[in-house]
């Protein structure tokens, strides 16, 4: 591991994630406010790329044992990064026509998402397997690469919001169709230039033939108590902080009467809250420990949300962003905290199983946390007729999601894991027979 792979580690992990920036951003706000689409539809179609998660299992499982051109990651990383900034840009043009002629696109979006989302998941599963590789055994690597993947990250997301939200000054489709295709030409070309050469061809020495059987990976995830433990964990709290991810633009729209415009300067505020603590964080673990970190994180996003409620309650914009900046600051310390336990809870002879799995809790909860959210907010508009009470019922339940999975985690450990991990061992590695 050195500098120049963690630069492309970096250009690679802020290509796939930009094309979410646009998407949440800025598309559920006009699917909700401005084209009234139902927000369990807007949540159902935001989380297509979630619902696909258990691709990360597969492929990441198949990846370990099947190289590509001599090569198990960089293939996927390039045909999956390319296929998330092609699916990102064709979601803008699907919901337009959707809104003037509902079957045929709504076809189109689940097409658009679907494509977007099967792009995300082979990428992301491909670049942290990666990742946890080069950075095994590498003292000091595997955090100075995580911070600088994901501080760029939110960087990346402050401005990109902050062009959007410059973009749409003069909202209308055209304009919108023009922001999400320079989001798509950006996206596209880090995540090619990220993509080469990221991966050196593998030698015969090299190639390791492991059991291919799906049906022995699964065995040895759910035979792991500590892996199913963990499993529930990064579910749960994920559910919890991504909830509001196709609410909070719409809230801001609904109740506090913010344009187009204003809110999609949100993602920036919030990105800026995530860099502060992103930039601390490090300190913070390595101070408090990852656990304890994450656990602050968790307490400063239950804060945020209770901000939020009360902001929308007084009508007071200004104190609504402040909210979201602290939202963003719990979130920034969960995500550096998070992701340092989520490496260390893999073994080397699987990485690409177990990053998988836990892709599939990463997003399975955003995807549950996405279609709960809009559900939610829809019965509870439709019940009480209060579009606020409709959004803060979901931010309430967020709050109560932390505190438990706060609680939760504290049974689970590194140690017990790799120890479970290790049993499962000789069947995985298994040597195939011809």
């Amino acid at each position: 591991m050195n500098w120049r792979k963690i630069l492309q580690f970096t250009l690679v992990h802020v290509g796939v994630a930009m094309t979410a920036v646009p998407v949440n951003s800025t598309l559920n706000r006009v699917m909700i406010t401005e084209l009234n689409f139902s927000a369990l539809l807007v949540g159902f179609l935001i989380s297509l790329p979630y619902l696909l998660s258990p691709l990360q299992v597969f492929v990441g499982n198949w990846a370990d044992h099947n190289p590509v051109w001599g090569r198990r990651r960089s293939p996927w990383i390039l045909m999956g990064g390319l296929m998330a900034t092609f699916g990102s840009y064709l979601t803008a043009h699907a919901v337009y026509l959707m809104a003037d002629n509902f079957g045929l696109g709504l076809v189109a979006a689940i097409g658009a998402f679907t494509l977007w989302g099967v792009g995300v998941n082979i990428a992301s599963v491909s670049y942290l397997s990666l990742l946890s590789e080069e950075t095994e055994g590498k003292t000091g690597w595997r955090s100075r690469a995580i911070s600088v993947m994901w501080t760029t990250m939110i960087l990346v997301s402050i401005f990109t919001g902050i062009a959007l939200s410059r973009m749409l000054e003069d909202y209308s489709p055209t304009t919108l169709y023009t922001a999400f295709g320079f989001i798509w030409l950006i996206a596209s070309t880090l995540v090619m230039f990220g993509s080469a050469g990221i991966e050196p061809r593998m030698t015969a020495e090299t190639v390791h033939r492991h059991a291919d059987n799906p049906g022995t990976a699964m065995r040895a995830l759910v035979n792991n108590p500590t892996a199913k433990r963990f499993f529930l964990y990064l579910t749960l709290v994920l559910i919890s902080v991504h909830a509001q991810d196709i609410l909070l633009e719409p809230f801001g729209g609904d109740v506090l009467g913010m344009s187009v415009a204003a809110t999609s300067r949100l993602i920036s505020i919030w990105g800026v809250g995530v860099f502060v603590t992103m930039i601390g964080g490090l300190w913070v673990v390595r101070r408090l420990g990852k656990k304890t970190a994450a656990n602050l994180g968790a307490f400063l996003s239950a804060t945020g949300f209770a901000l939020i409620i009360m902001t929308g309650a007084l009508q007071q914009v200004n104190a609504f962003m402040g909210a979201v900046f602290i939202l963003g600051l719990g979130g920034g310390l969960m995500t550096v905290s998070n992701l340092s336990f989520m490496l260390d809870m893999t073994v080397p002879e699987a990485a690409g199983l177990y990053i998988g799995a836990w892709g599939v809790a990463n997003f399975a909860g955003q995807a549950i946390g996405n279609i709960a959210s809009g559900l939610i907010r829809d019965v509870a508009l439709r019940l009480t007729g209060s579009e606020f009470v409709g959004y803060i019922t979901v931010f309430s339940l967020e709050i109560v999601g932390l505190m438990v999975a706060v609680w939760l985690f504290r049974s689970i450990s590194v140690q017990n894991f790799r120890r479970d991990a290790e049993v499962q061992l000789p069947e995985l590695l298994a040597v195939a027979v011809d």
